[in-house]
């Protein structure tokens, strides 16, 4: 080990150390579940932005996406960040004042009350592999680094920051989430804003580097492209941009500010931010071709044009940048389905629980949800396709019940489970019939919002036994 890893391995105890200082901090607001999931609903305009931005700018946005940016150009990073910014702009205002203004802790609290009990038993079940697989990919991305820049081992990476964000989220709940997250967002914007200027000049502008480019890694939008290259384009854009509007994570950030208005206005300038945000590393990782032509493992452009362009001390800011960015989405990766686990799950078998130990067992699903997640991290390799992938459950699974439950007055229990449960069942078949030059994330997506349309029609005429209290208009 040489004294640059040295000092850089004390960078991140230290930075570790901070996170879990701030997880003692905010422990000591935690006294119920409101205050555990919700931050007491007490949070202002900057923590509001800061953990709505920090928390989905993670590990797919940084190193997945320029990543994907340095081999595909922008073509190949339309679902994130375009659609993820799209979603955020979306979700701010066309549903915080609706979810802000009832009284729920989680997003099955709403299917609850709309669908019934049941319906919403099977809808919370859909979260728990969408969030593992959302937490393996940051830890994953994590080990990429910490053996990138300071030699140390993957395995040995991802137990090391599984264990601190756990630690933290465990503690501090909602509360720790949004501090560091704030924190974590201002560390990396300034990482980002040291980097680029340097690699801009460094390969000459702009103009230089769309000289130097293939032309079609600049295309926004398929050129000359057939059917089915559209419709691989159109799941790009909704595959999160509305595959993330029933994310648990997301809508705790929507539930969690002082006010409605604070809920809407924070989310819609958070997904402005991310969009421009999110093209640093974007473009950063096209200018890695110029740059760093004969890099062997574009998984780390990152890292490796911060090791080549920046002094030991800015290596260090961009490495806490990096970090910061996968940080702040484990620990609401976390919270999120814990949440759904000592809220509703074992509610839904324990119906007389405790106060008490439903905030023991959000406790606890902190530690489950970790545990799966570090081993989901062990076998996959790709951290834009893991996160991508993990997303498009809450698409082909959620989405339809979540927008037509809001947005449609007619929509029953037998629609939205029928729209669940086709459009989960039709895309695992197709995902296993057809190779991944298919669109059937889009396909389960469609499937599910007509069978859940035709559903509810057809049984339009028998007695509902669930009025439509939860919806718009």
């Amino acid at each position: 080990m040489d004294s640059s890893q040295f000092w850089l391995i004390v960078s991140i105890a230290l930075y570790m150390v901070v996170m879990l200082g701030i997880g003692v901090w905010t422990s000591r607001k935690i006294h119920d579940t409101h205050d555990y999931i919700l931050a007491g609903k007490r949070l202002g305009w900057w923590l509001s932005i800061g953990t709505i931005f920090a928390t989905w700018f993670g590990a797919e946005t940084c190193m997945g996406s320029s990543r994907t940016a340095y081999e595909k150009g922008i073509l190949g990073v339309i679902a994130d960040p375009f659609g993820a910014a799209l979603c955020l702009i979306l979700a701010g205002l066309f549903f915080a004042k609706f979810f802000h203004d009832k009284n729920y802790k989680t997003l099955v609290d709403y299917f609850d009350q709309r669908f019934g009990r049941w319906a919403a038993g099977l809808l919370s079940v859909l979260y728990i592999p969408v969030y593992v697989g959302w937490v393996g990919a940051q830890l994953l991305a994590f080990g990429i680094i910490l053996n990138s820049v300071t030699g140390i081992e993957p395995m040995t990476a991802i137990i090391i920051s599984t264990a601190v964000v756990i630690v933290y989220t465990y503690m501090g709940g909602m509360w720790a989430v949004s501090v560091t997250d704030l924190v974590q967002m201002l560390i990396l914007i300034a990482g980002f804003l040291v980097l680029f200027p340097i690699l801009y000049f460094e390969v000459g502008g702009f103009g230089s580097l769309r000289a130097q480019l293939p032309p079609e890694m600049f295309h926004f939008w398929p050129h000359q492209g057939s059917t089915l290259d559209w419709l691989m384009y159109l799941q790009a854009w909704m595959l999160v941009g509305l595959g993330s509007l029933p994310g648990q994570d997301l809508f705790q950030r929507l539930m969690s500010p002082r006010s409605a208005h604070v809920a809407k206005w924070s989310s819609v300038i958070a997904g402005v931010l991310y969009v421009v945000i999110g093209l640093f590393p974007v473009l950063m990782g096209m200018m890695g071709r110029i740059a760093l032509p004969t890099v062997g493992r574009s998984e780390s452009i990152l890292i490796d044009l911060a090791r080549a362009y920046l002094p030991l001390p800015l290596i260090a800011l961009m490495l806490g940048a990096l970090l910061s960015a996968i940080m702040s989405t484990v620990s609401a990766a976390l919270l999120a389905p814990a949440s759904i686990i000592g809220h509703n799950i074992i509610p839904f078998f324990y119906p007389r629980i405790s106060e008490s130990a439903k905030l023991q067992w959000c406790k606890s699903g902190i530690w489950i949800i970790g545990v799966i997640s570090f081993f989901v991290a062990i076998y996959f390799q790709n951290v834009y396709t893991l996160c991508t992938q993990s997303w498009g459950i809450l698409l082909v699974g959620v989405a339809a019940p979540l927008i037509f439950g809001v947005f449609w007055k007619k929509t029953n229990t037998a629609g939205a489970l029928a729209g669940a449960v086709a459009g989960t069942v039709s895309w695992i078949v197709l995902a296993l019939a057809l190779s991944d030059d298919y669109p059937t994330h889009l396909f389960g997506f469609a499937i599910s919002c007509v069978t859940l349309v035709v559903v509810t029609l057809l049984t339009s005429f028998f007695p509902r036994s669930h009025s439509s209290q939860a919806e718009i208009g």
